[in-house]
């Protein structure tokens, strides 16, 4: 079938940024390659459910129809639905696909639960459906259990049936698409970035949503994480779980975008907890290894009817080590002391292998760091947009972890947008939370190695020292670096005249 006359690169270009509008043609492409790859009569259902579209349906339209046909899609566009990059209409239409109406036979989903569990009134348990969500792999089915004269809610979350063996296809094909991207770099115009191991890199982490039992271990890793934490609530595991099936203490509340509030600083709260939970707290876990949610769209975030964030479906969850943290801090002190040098040098460590050009490099984080002269804050949203740059431009490949952690804050800075929080909220938050941990860890300063980065902010002594020292040059290359800005405003303005 001709999937180009269906998707065509200009709808893509309407629906891309302006920085990202050459990628329209690859991702025409791409999407042609793997429909192209599924099995006829699933590409036939599929023209067939675009056909009751009417004829005058958008893109955005198409492809948020397209989603519901295959997992691997439906999972990208659910990551997708929060990106402000985007424009609103295609975000809203992904949007749709964040909770769908459960179409999942409940005969089905006994005979998976019988299969798995054996006659469940043995247990205690009887199921009260309706189904609540299918997502893309899963159904989520609620229940009541007694439990010592007492009864429990529960939901239990079931893969749909057959789901992994369409899965593994549909990821296959994700990887022909790599592969035919980087056979065409230079056709396409794109940066040669050796998009097959990215696709793979994407490929290993949506597998992950098919195991439940991997699932239920970062279920418990997460209560412990969040157990300090009362305002953020991570679902109970019951006993009877296996790895087709989790069952789990049942949440009650709704999506935090959904919710009605009166008063604009219960939005702005509700917005900052999300942001602490989500990206700070990671950020400055003392644990070597701080766990994260990659998947924080808004179907995965509750506030609960006790007003509390509930963090719902841990089975894609990534880990920042200690050195990734030391490196975003690194840049940070680069950033603040306008240190282009060091900057590039820690990007460089940060790379996964590759080829990094560093004559493209240098001129990035020059251009970044005249965004900071020009008044932008030096925080974790001008860090990734930086990253961007580099990835695209000079060809930095991130460990996956860094990759898939820059992606989650694409779409928290959407879900936090959309609750209503002021623009700043990132940079406050993560500021104020720098703040007091560096107060919290001063006295133990004392007694420490000056070396050792063995706090929350992964700041050293001498981290410290040196920022101290260096403040005068730090004055000087700012003012010079105005200074520059500012003839070179004015020699284009002069050429401009001319």
């Amino acid at each position: 079938m001709n999937w180009y006359g269906l998707f065509d690169e200009t709808g893509f270009t309407e629906l891309l940024p302006k920085e990202y509008a050459h990628f329209s043609k690859p991702i025409c492409d791409g999407l042609a390659v793997f429909l192209q790859g599924l099995p006829a009569s699933q590409q036939t259902a599929i023209i067939a459910k675009q056909a009751t579209l009417a004829p005058s349906a958008s893109l955005s339209e198409r492809l948020g129809l397209l989603a519901r046909s295959c997992p691997v899609l439906q999972k990208i566009g659910q990551v997708l639905a929060r990106d402000q990059r985007l424009s609103p209409e295609l975000r809203q239409h992904l949007q749709q696909l964040e909770s769908l109406p459960p179409i999942v036979p409940l005969e089905a989903i006994k005979e998976i639960l019988d299969q798995e569990l054996g006659p469940l009134d043995r247990l205690g348990i009887s199921l009260t459906p309706p189904a609540l969500a299918e997502a893309s792999v899963a159904v989520v089915i609620p229940f009541r259990k007694a439990d010592r004269g007492e009864e429990q809610d529960g939901v239990f979350k079931i893969l749909k049936p057959d789901i992994k063996d369409r899965l593994d296809e549909e990821l296959a094909l994700l990887e022909c698409v790599g592969s035919h991207l980087d056979e065409r770099c230079d056709e396409l115009r794109i940066p040669h970035l050796d998009y097959q191991e990215s696709f793979q890199q994407v490929r290993d982490k949506i597998w992950e949503e098919v195991q439940l039992d991997h699932e239920q271990v970062k279920l418990t890793a997460a209560r412990k994480f969040y157990a300090d934490e009362h305002r953020v609530q991570i679902p109970k595991l019951f006993d009877c779980c296996t790895s087709h099936v989790t069952a789990m203490q049942r949440i009650w509340g709704g999506k935090v975008t959904d919710h009605q509030f009166t008063q604009t600083s219960d939005r702005q709260r509700l917005s900052e907890l999300i942001v602490e939970a989500m990206i700070a707290q990671p950020i400055f876990a003392k644990q070597n290894w701080a766990l994260f949610h990659c998947d924080p769209h808004a179907g995965n975030l509750f506030l609960t009817s006790e007003g509390r964030l509930a963090i719902l479906d841990w089975s894609l969850v990534g880990s920042l080590d200690k050195q990734e943290r030391i490196a975003i801090v690194q840049i940070m002190l680069g950033a603040v002391a306008h240190d282009q040098q060091r900057i590039v040098a820690v990007l460089a460590e940060m790379g996964n292998g590759g080829y990094l050009d560093l004559s493209k490099l240098s001129p990035i984080v020059d251009s970044w760091l005249r965004k900071l002269r020009q008044g932008q804050f030096p925080g974790l949203v001008w860090l990734v947009s930086m990253l961007d740059k580099a990835v695209q431009d000079a060809g930095l490949r991130l460990k996956p972890n860094m990759m898939m952690f820059r992606k989650s804050l694409y779409t928290l800075e959407g879900v936090v947008a959309e609750v209503g929080a002021k623009a700043d909220t990132f940079d406050k938050v993560l500021v104020e939370g720098f703040l007091r941990h560096l107060a919290m860890e001063w006295p133990l300063r004392w007694f420490t190695s000056p070396n050792s980065r063995e706090f929350a902010t992964r700041l050293s002594n001498f981290d410290l020292t040196q920022a101290i020292i260096r403040y005068p040059s730090s004055v000087a290359r700012f003012w010079m670096g105005q200074s520059l800005d500012w003839l070179d405003t004015s020699q284009a303005n002069e050429n401009v005249a001319v």
